[in-house]
């Protein structure tokens, strides 16, 4: 009677240490958040510089550094072997998702002048609007018509 008693204590123990391994394994996966990814709530980052367009309208050739600086704000890089480029860098993630990634690019000359700008759209879930608006009539005028003394 006491064996059958001991056995039926030993099998609830085991039951219960069962039950906790397997409360703990769902709980730990929970707090890693990397089995289910969108349940669990993430925040919406934006990261880097936000540069309008607006501020890229008031960027001139032959400007200064402090000028371009105080137009755009610090540069997010600035290169120690190449002094005369900056590189301004945008990244949103939204839920952890991708979302939209940005850099602009700035070159000076030698005198700390600006140069030129290279703006690349590098990501974005939003077409930009150059690639939505197509032109009507994407023939050029001077393919239309037939150079002089040649036949068609």
């Amino acid at each position: 009677m006491l064996s059958l008693l001991y056995k039926h204590n030993i099998s609830i123990l085991i039951n219960k240490m069962i039950v906790k391994i397997i409360m703990m394994l769902v709980f730990l996966n929970l707090t890693g958040c990397f089995l289910v990814p969108h349940v669990l709530y993430k925040i919406d980052v934006q990261q880097g510089n936000v540069v309008t367009d607006e501020m890229l309208d008031k960027l001139k050739p032959d400007m200064t550094k402090s000028q371009v600086r105080f137009v755009l704000g610090s540069p997010l890089i600035v290169d120690v072997f190449r002094d005369n480029r900056w590189d301004y860098v945008y990244i949103q993630r939204m839920k952890g998702d991708l979302v939209e990634q940005k850099r602009l690019t700035i070159f000076f000359n030698k005198d700390d002048r600006l140069i030129r700008t290279v703006d690349e759209q590098l990501f974005s879930l939003q077409p930009m609007e150059s690639e939505i608006s197509q032109p009507e009539d994407t023939t050029d005028e001077t393919m239309k018509a037939a150079p002089e003394g040649e036949d068609r």
